[in-house]
This record gives structure tokens, C-alpha cells and sequence, in this order.
């Protein structure tokens, strides 16, 4: 589905695959790892991109558009905090909590699940596969799940 350009799913993510922020306590730039967004927008130029970004792709959304699947959730669920609240700020409106991974205003839900380009253990983990059935991470795959199935019931 993420291949398919005609598809009526599309896929992308919000300040993480094209975007490196300068670590002044490592001295380097970073692509990846915690604290992407919420240290990114915490500059003033990263503030200005990220609701740049957000105004012009997640505010006029079509009239069909509904769930909105959001790449990246974050070690610690900061990524979500901080969308959540980007969004709240470009749309005009708060966007209620659903649960852990999940928001909504009256137009659309978004839903966070686990990058498709994490690295190690994360995506097993999420799914909650195999060894990783009770892994804490999974609580999150659930929510995930549970969240779209909920959008779906709200909207159809």
C-alpha cells in the first residue's frame, strides 16, 4: 500500500525522514533518534518549518479524508504529544485525546503507529509478534489498532 501512488491510502511522517537537527551536546547532526520533533521545534527556525509543513499538508485536508495514520510515535510517546499539539495550534482547534497514540477533532482522527523504518526491535515489539506478545511496546499496537477501528464506526 505505502508503494502505491494511486492508491487511496498515502503514507508520510512529520519532521523525521527529510529533516536532521544539530545536537549542541554531541556536536553533530541527527536524522533519527529521540527527541526528533519536540527538540526540533523547541528552535525557532525548526518551529517555523514544522507548522509550515503541518499548515500546508494537514489543515486542508479533502472532505473524505478522515483518518489521518501518523508515522512515528516516539520512545516515550512524545512525538504524539508534540504532533497533537502542532496540530491543535495550525487547525485552529484542540485536538481531543483518544488514548496514548490517538486524537481527534470534529473533521478527522489521527492515529500514531510505529515508523515502518524503525530499526531493531520496534516493529515486532508494536505488533506484539511472537516473542514480543506481551512486550509493553505492544500496549501501543493495540491502541493503534483499536483507534482506527474506532474512526471507522465514528465516520462510516
Amino acid at each position: 500500500m505505502i508503494a502505491d501512488k494511486n492508491g487511496l491510502f498515502h503514507f508520510g511522517s512529520l519532521i523525521r525522514c527529510s529533516v536532521e537537527r544539530y545536537d549542541r551536546g554531541e556536536r553533530e547532526w541527527k536524522g533519527s533518534g529521540g527527541g526528533m520533533l519536540d527538540r526540533f521545534v523547541a528552535t525557532p527556525f525548526g518551529s517555523e518549518v514544522a507548522r509550515n509543513c503541518a499548515s500546508r499538508f494537514l489543515v486542508n485536508l479533502p472532505r473524505a479524508t478522515k483518518l489521518v495514520v501518523m508515522f512515528g510515535m516516539g520512545s516515550h510517546q512524545n512525538y504524539v504529544r508534540e504532533t497533537r499539539t502542532l496540530l491543535s495550534a495550525v487547525r485552529g482547534k484542540t485536538m481531543r485525546e483518544i488514548n496514548a497514540v490517538a486524537y481527534e477533532d470534529d473533521l478527522i482522527t489521527v492515529v500514531h503507529v510505529e515508523h515502518f523504518a524503525s530499526q531493531g526491535d520496534l516493529i515486532p515489539q508494536w505488533l506484539g509478534e511472537g516473542k514480543y506478545r506481551d512486550h509493553p511496546r505492544s500496549q501501543f499496537g493495540r491502541l493503534a489498532r483499536a483507534s482506527v477501528n474506532r474512526a471507522i464506526d465514528r465516520f462510516a
